[in-house]
């Protein structure tokens, strides 16, 4: 009992750590933006369902003995793909789609390890059960998300603020190393105590109605994760240790209704899920109260309590035992066919983030559903029909107040468009243009004839970027990490060669079709379609006389970009004499620190230039100028070299963001 218990909790942490360690990698190469977290939830729910499958085949077709033989060979196997680093020839090219592009990634890297441990949960509870006639195994199923959830707590906390990548990868490449040897042991143990025969099947098969509600109430949930966690990311701040949270209140929603039967209590959700609905509606709205922590709970309440009631019901109408692998079975397609349709069709066919809001319709379905083949439920068979009725009526009503709602997100913008990188809205107001990606906006224009090639917003002349390009004489060379709205090009004169790094095609659309910045400017001006740090690593030294990163999703940290080695990168393309502006405008955190520390790890100087934003047109303004010598900065007004927290320096194998919260 105790061994199987270690190695179904070993392989749950093992598990768990796994995706945020795994999104460290890849995160860095897809513009740190909060879909690529999303992509690698949809290739870790079809891992599961892979592995989930193969235990269910194992199960059903083998004896004990080729069993434990099996899933040995399969852990070596498994053993001989690591460390789980992924390779450099992974990263994407220019024109690559972002979405297949992480899921070849994290199936070439880990692949079959994934697999192996998603199998041990479901295949160890089948030989317990075996081993233990009588009983049931599900609290292991409970154990199992313990594990998990312990994972994502300690990789925020405990291991990214103090390890480095390569270090963490290699780590736990050993914990899986140790976990096979469990695993493997615990086969022998089972192929030696358990009979060889499977017990005769005392139940008929379950229906194909209630395996569809398996899958359908898992869809759901994984579903509501994810797009939760996007909405969060949207309206607070899309930065990655901020993705646990809503996983962490996932898998405590499964700890809690699979620990027993007096968990979960249907008449409690007649209660919780309309309160739920509340608060996922209330929560992204401007006239919600402005508080981060406020909003980032009732958003977690909400996501919590449906998550609980869909878990609940799952745990309600769960097969006998000896149905168990095909149960988890059903539960894993559910999840990974819920999480391909938020990742991969919901930003290709829907033109707002309007999952979050169809989930929640969807969610009621589900539920009715289960309450409808539940033996023990008044409502078994869509009987009585009146209260059948009066649900459906009810439901209506609220789908078709939520259609309003959706139409008014589409109304109130001029245009919008939807890419991997996230939705863009176009807006005209008081004689203005504004672009609004997520919760941030990234470029305004007047519309008035004569103004147009003002610079706004974080551009204007007493802005830092704005106090370089004034004082700056002569053709210049400009490199620009971010196109937004073309801001920027406003600033170039005749002579001078602008040239922008965009990672997202569509503001490239965005940017020539609704703005006039680009096709108005005075300078010769280029676009190139792809990841600033990767297009720049390929191309041969540009000798920039001024370079600007300006490249964040919403208020999103690329931190690949503000690493040593990514500095390195600038510098090589930068001039002798040249000036290195980085906006580092930010709500939720500091990266003056982070500024600090890459010069003194360089040995550069810098000047802090803040800038109130006094006027409608224009917002107040962080930007940190950087430069060989203090010489080159002295006709810029600002604190040269400010003095600023210390902080160890950001490189592609350490950062941490949580310790620079505001």
């Amino acid at each position: 009992m105790y061994a199987f218990a270690a190695a179904i909790f070993l392989s749950a942490f093992l598990l768990f750590l796994v995706q945020p360690l795994l999104g460290r990698f890849i995160l860095p190469w897809y513009g740190g933006s909060a879909a690529a977290w999303t992509v690698a939830l949809l290739f870790f729910q079809c891992s599961l369902l892979a592995g989930y499958s193969y235990a269910h085949l194992v199960i059903r077709y083998l004896k004990p003995r080729p069993q434990a033989i099996v899933h040995a060979v399969v852990l070596l196997a498994a053993a001989i793909t690591l460390p789980v680093i992924p390779a450099d020839s992974l990263k994407p090219a220019p024109g690559d789609d972002p979405a297949l592009s992480i899921l070849w990634l994290l199936l070439r890297t880990v692949g079959l390890p994934f697999v192996a441990l998603s199998a041990t949960g479901p295949l160890l509870q089948a030989w317990l059960a075996r081993m233990q006639p009588g009983k049931p195994p599900w609290i292991m199923y409970a154990l199992s998300n313990v594990g998990s959830l312990g994972a994502l707590l300690a990789y925020p906390f405990l291991v990214e603020p103090w390890v480095g990548r390569g270090v963490q990868a290699w780590s736990w490449s050993v914990g899986f190393g140790l976990f096979a040897l469990l695993s493997a042991a615990c086969g022998l143990l089972a192929a030696r105590r358990a009979p060889e025969a499977a017990p005769a099947e005392a139940s008929t098969p379950p229906t194909v109605r209630k395996r569809l509600v398996w899958i359908a109430l898992s869809a759901c949930g994984v579903w509501m994760l994810m797009s939760v966690t996007n909405r969060m990311s949207l309206d607070l701040a899309p930065v990655p240790f901020l993705w646990v949270l809503p996983l962490s209140l996932y898998l405590v929603s499964f700890i809690v209704t699979f620990s027993g039967e007096k968990r979960y209590a249907r008449s409690w959700a007649l209660v919780v899920v309309p309160c739920a609905f509340g608060a996922l509606a209330v929560a992204p709205t401007d006239n919600f109260p402005d508080s981060t922590p406020l909003r980032l709970a009732v958003f977690a309440f909400g996501l919590f309590c449906l998550c609980w009631v869909l878990h609940g019901e799952l745990y309600r109408v769960r097969p006998e035992v000896s149905r168990l692998t095909g149960f988890y079975l059903s539960v894993s397609l559910g999840g990974a066919i819920g999480g391909a349709l938020v990742g991969l069709a919901a930003p290709r066919v829907l033109p707002m983030y309007w999952e979050y809001e169809l989930g929640q319709l969807l969610t009621l379905l589900a539920v009715a559903g289960a309450v409808a083949v539940d033996a023990s439920s008044p409502l078994r068979g869509f009987k009585p029909r009146w209260a059948w009725l009066l649900m459906g009526v009810a439901v209506l009503a609220w789908a078709d107040a939520t259609r309003w709602a959706m139409k008014d997100q589409v109304n109130d913008a001029l245009a919008h468009t939807r890419s991997f990188f996230g939705v863009s809205r176009i807006y005209d107001q008081d004689g203005r243009r504004s672009l609004v990606h997520g919760t941030t906006t990234h470029g305004v224009q007047w519309q008035e004839p004569g103004w147009s090639k003002v610079p706004l917003s974080y551009y204007g002349e007493n802005s830092g970027i704005g106090r370089v390009m004034k004082e700056e004489t002569g053709p210049r060379r400009i490199g620009v990490i971010g196109l937004g709205s073309g801001t920027m090009a406003a600033w170039g004169r005749a002579g001078d060669t602008l040239r922008f790094y965009e990672i997202d095609p569509e503001m490239e659309h965005v940017a020539r079709t609704w703005f006039t910045f680009v096709a108005e400017s005075d300078a010769e001006v280029s676009i190139a379609i792809g990841d600033g740090r990767l297009v720049l690593e390929s191309e041969e030294p540009q000798g920039y006389d001024v370079m600007v990163l300006d490249a964040f999703s919403s208020d999103s940290i690329p931190v690949h970009l503000l690493t040593v080695e990514a500095l390195d990168v600038y510098l090589r393309h930068l001039k002798p004499d040249g000036v290195l502006a980085l906006h580092v405008t930010n709500r939720f955190i500091d990266l003056h620190p982070v500024v600090a520390a890459l010069v003194r790890e360089r040995g550069l100087h810098w000047k802090l230039v803040l800038d109130e934003g006094v006027g409608d047109d224009l917002n107040s303004t962080d930007w940190a100028l950087l430069a060989r010598s203090a010489e080159r900065l002295e006709r810029y007004q600002g604190t040269l070299n400010p003095e600023t927290a210390t902080s160890p320096p950001w490189t592609d194998d350490y950062s941490n963001i949580f310790r620079l919260l505001k």
